[in-house]
C-alpha cells in the first residue's frame, strides 16, 4: 500500500488548492456525520470519559482544527519571497515554495487521540501530503471504527489505516509519531543524489563550465554536488565533451582522494565498463585528482546505487523531459536539484513535477539546506503545523548573463 500511495502521490503533482481543499472537506464530513458513534468509541475506550464530554473535548475541536486549515490554505501555499508573481515568471529573483513532503505515517496517541489525530491531519493534508494511520491499542473501539469510516470518504491512496504491526514496518517519507525521535521536528528520512537536469535549450558550454566547477569543490564531497546527470539523449556526446574540455582547463582544487576511495573509484568504474559505459578520464593541470565522466550510465550500474567519493559524473540520456523527471521520482527527493535551459514553460513543468529541499535554475547557487529525520507530537498547528509537514525548497534563479567562454583544443580521452 504505501509504494501505491507514493506512486499516485508522485503522479498527482503538483497538489492543487481544490485537492487540498477537497480531502479537508471529506476528513470534517467524516468526523461530523458520524459525531455520535466517535463520541461512544472514545467513551468507550476512555473510563474517564463520557459521550458529551467526548463531543465537547474532541469532536468539536477536531471539526475546528479541519474548517480553519480549509480556509487558510489558499494563504499558507503562497511562495515567500522573489519581489512578487511577476518577477517569479520572469526568472529573476530567489524565493522559497512549499512542497508536500510525500507519504505521512501518523501513530495516533492514546491521549485525545482524535483531536490530535485530526489536527496533524489538518496539517498533512493542508500540505498536499498522502497519509497513512495507525491508532493506539488503548483506543481500539476508535481505531475500529476510523479504519471503517475512512473508505467511506477517501480512497485508500489518499489516507488508510493500518494494523500496527504493519504499520511499523514501513518506510515512510516523514513519521509522526509519541516516541521520541532523534530530532525535534520534522524530518525528511529520505534524501537522494542531486541530479543535473540539461533540458534542450541549455547553453551546454555555460552549463558543463558550472557543473565542472561544482564538482571540484573539495573533490565533490559536498552535500550540494552534482551526482549525475540527466540529459537529452541526441546530445549526450556533445555534452559529455562539453563536461571534458571544462574538466581539463586548469583547476586549484587540493582535495586528494584515500586509498580506500580510489579503490572504491576503480570498482565504480571497472562495474561501469562492464555494464556498457563509455569512461572518458579527465585530468587538468594543477587538479589533485582526475574526473570521470561516464557515458550511457544505467541503473544497474554501482555507481547510480553507491554513494561515490566525488570525482565520477555520469551521464543518463532521456528521450522526453517526463522521461528524466521519472528517473528522478525513482529515488527519493533530492537534496538538490540543478536545472540548465531556457524553455520557460519545461522549467515551470519541472518545478511543478520534482520535490527537493532546493532547485538551482541556470546555475544560481542554492544556499545550505537542512535535512532532518524525525517529528514527534509536540508540534505546531495551523500554519506552523503545514510548514512543518511541507519541503521547503528555495528557488535559486541566475540573472542573465552572456554566453560562457567556448573551449577548444584536445579530444577527450577514451578508456
Amino acid at each position: 500500500m504505501l509504494e501505491a500511495q507514493r506512486a499516485a502521490f508522485f503522479a498527482d503533482l503538483p497538489v492543487s488548492l481544490a485537492t487540498r481543499r477537497d480531502r479537508l472537506r471529506r476528513a470534517m464530513l467524516m468526523i461530523e456525520k458520524n459525531a455520535d458513534v466517535l463520541c461512544s468509541a472514545l467513551a468507550a475506550d476512555q473510563a474517564n470519559q463520557d459521550v458529551d464530554s467526548a463531543k465537547l473535548t474532541e469532536v468539536a475541536p477536531a471539526l475546528a482544527a479541519l474548517c480553519g486549515a480549509m480556509e487558510r490554505v489558499s494563504r499558507w501555499m503562497r511562495p515567500d519571497g522573489g519581489r512578487g508573481l511577476l518577477a517569479r515568471l520572469g526568472g529573476a529573483g530567489d524565493y522559497v515554495e512549499y512542497l508536500p513532503i510525500g507519504v505521512i505515517g501518523i501513530a495516533a496517541p492514546a491521549s485525545l487521540p482524535l483531536l490530535q489525530t485530526a489536527s496533524i491531519l489538518a496539517s498533512a493534508l493542508a500540505a498536499g501530503n498522502r497519509v497513512t494511520l495507525t491508532f493506539d491499542p488503548g483506543s481500539q473501539h476508535l481505531g475500529r471504527l476510523i479504519g471503517e469510516l475512512v473508505p467511506d470518504f477517501f480512497d485508500p491512496l489518499e489516507l488508510a489505516v493500518a494494523p500496527d504491526g504493519v504499520f511499523t514496518t514501513l518506510a515512510f517519507d516523514l513519521l509522526v509519531t509519541s516516541e521520541e525521535q532523534e530530532a525535534d521536528g520534522v524530518t525528511i528520512a529520505r534524501s537522494e543524489k542531486s541530479p543535473v537536469l540539461l533540458g534542450r535549450s541549455a547553453d551546454f558550454a555555460k552549463a558543463a563550465d558550472d557543473i565542472i566547477a561544482r564538482k571540484r569543490i573539495n573533490g565533490g564531497r559536498v552535500p550540494l554536488a552534482p551526482d549525475y546527470l540527466l540529459v537529452p539523449e541526441e546530445q549526450e556526446e556533445a555534452i559529455a565533451d562539453w563536461l571534458w574540455r571544462a574538466a581539463m582547463q586548469p583547476g586549484t582544487d587540493a582535495a586528494m582522494l584515500t586509498d580506500a576511495e580510489q579503490e572504491q573509484v576503480a570498482r565504480l568504474l571497472d562495474d561501469a565498463r562492464a555494464r556498457g559505459g563509455e569512461v572518458m578520464t579527465a585530468q587538468s593541470r594543477g587538479s589533485a585528482m582526475p574526473l570521470h565522466i561516464v557515458r550511457h550510465a544505467s541503473e544497474d550500474m554501482l555507481v547510480m546505487q553507491e554513494d561515490s567519493p566525488g570525482p565520477i559524473l555520469p551521464l543518463r540520456n532521456y528521450a522526453r523531459i517526463d522521461d528524466a523527471i521519472a528517473t528522478i521520482h525513482r529515488r527519493p527527493p533530492p537534496l538538490a536539484i540543478y536545472y540548465f535551459g531556457r524553455d520557460t514553460a519545461e522549467r515551470r513543468h519541472i518545478l511543478a513535477r520534482t520535490l527537493s529541499s532546493a532547485i538551482a535554475i541556470d546555475g544560481r547557487v542554492p544556499s545550505a539546506v537542512k535535512a532532518d529525520a524525525g517529528m514527534t507530537l509536540n508540534i505546531d498547528h495551523g500554519e506552523a503545523g503545514f510548514r512543518r509537514f511541507s519541503r521547503t525548497r528555495h528557488v535559486c534563479r541566475q540573472p542573465s548573463r552572456g554566453f560562457a567562454r567556448r573551449f577548444a583544443g584536445a579530444t577527450p580521452a577514451l578508456h
